[in-house]
């Protein structure tokens, strides 16, 4: 009788035992399958959510969640498509949190936009617009100053009219405005106390600046789409300055009421100046 040879099991031949959990090769594939996939999605949610969400945080302002960037128009206000147009009302101009501008009547009289009121423990960019019939890739706004609860800007309108801008912040915001219309320097001098709003339009681009007095004594030589920081001083100034051949010049000058008095001096034109 022949002898009987033991039976060698194979893989595919092997029975499972019931208390051992065994995975096939196919539960293996589905399993690494599934993880790729899940990887796979993740990252294209990250992805997307940089793309749709670029920021998210909160605003320490309001404790609101913040999905978009605050900063992303600082620069560029105009760009902003959820730009609304400020409200006037009385000696207030009013924005919002997202970008804001307002529109200039030409040749208006000269705007005086500041301190904050609301929002004051921030900042507002102010942007002018000299033509608004120009394009904005030909001709871009022109940075004007910041507002603050301290600081105000000088704004010149010109004869084509134009826009302002105000960059976008964390919260709404309220700023004093005046529309004022300036007193002329006659006999090439002009002297006074406290605050004062003065234009030139002559030939002289230098003056000499003198305050005779205690505190701050600011002056501002705006023209439209421009204002320079013409002088800053404190207590006893006696300092000249220039400013850039633009046609008429607006001076602002600042200076506490009863601070002392403050004078200036146009210097004669140079030689040859008709």
């Amino acid at each position: 009788m022949a002898a009987r040879v033991p039976a060698v099991l194979t893989d595919t031949d092997a029975v499972a035992d019931p208390g051992v959990d065994t995975v096939s090769t196919a539960d293996a594939r589905i399993r690494r399958f599934s993880t790729v996939t899940w990887l796979a999605g993740t990252g294209v949610a990250v992805v997307l959510a940089f793309i749709l969400v670029p920021v998210i945080g909160i605003n320490p302002r309001t404790g609101d969640l913040v999905l978009t960037d605050p900063n992303r128009y600082e620069y560029e206000p105009w760009d902003d498509p959820a730009a609304q147009e400020a409200r006037s009302a009385d000696d207030e101009l009013s924005g919002t949190a997202a970008s804001s501008f307002v529109e200039l009547p030409a040749g208006d009289d000269v705007w005086v936009i500041g301190p904050l009121t609301e929002g004051a423990d921030d900042y507002l960019n102010v942007y002018q617009q000299v033509d608004i019939a120009a394009g904005l890739d030909d001709e871009r706004p022109q940075y004007l100053g910041l507002v603050s609860q301290s600081r105000k800007v000088t704004v010149v309108s010109s004869q084509a009219g134009g826009r302002l801008w105000f960059a976008p912040r964390l919260t709404d915001w309220t700023a004093t405005v005046s529309r004022e219309t300036p007193t002329p320097i006659e006999g090439g001098t002009a002297t006074g106390e406290g605050p004062a709003l003065l234009s030139y339009e002559g030939d002289a681009l230098s003056a000499r600046f003198v305050f005779e007095g205690d505190g701050f004594f600011t002056v501002d030589a705006a023209f439209p789409g421009e204002v320079i920081d013409l002088v800053r001083g404190v207590d006893g100034v006696d300092i000249r300055e220039s400013w850039p051949a633009q046609g008429r010049v607006i001076f602002r000058v600042d200076a506490d009421e009863s601070a002392g008095r403050w004078t200036i001096t146009l210097d004669e034109p140079a030689s040859g100046t008709s």
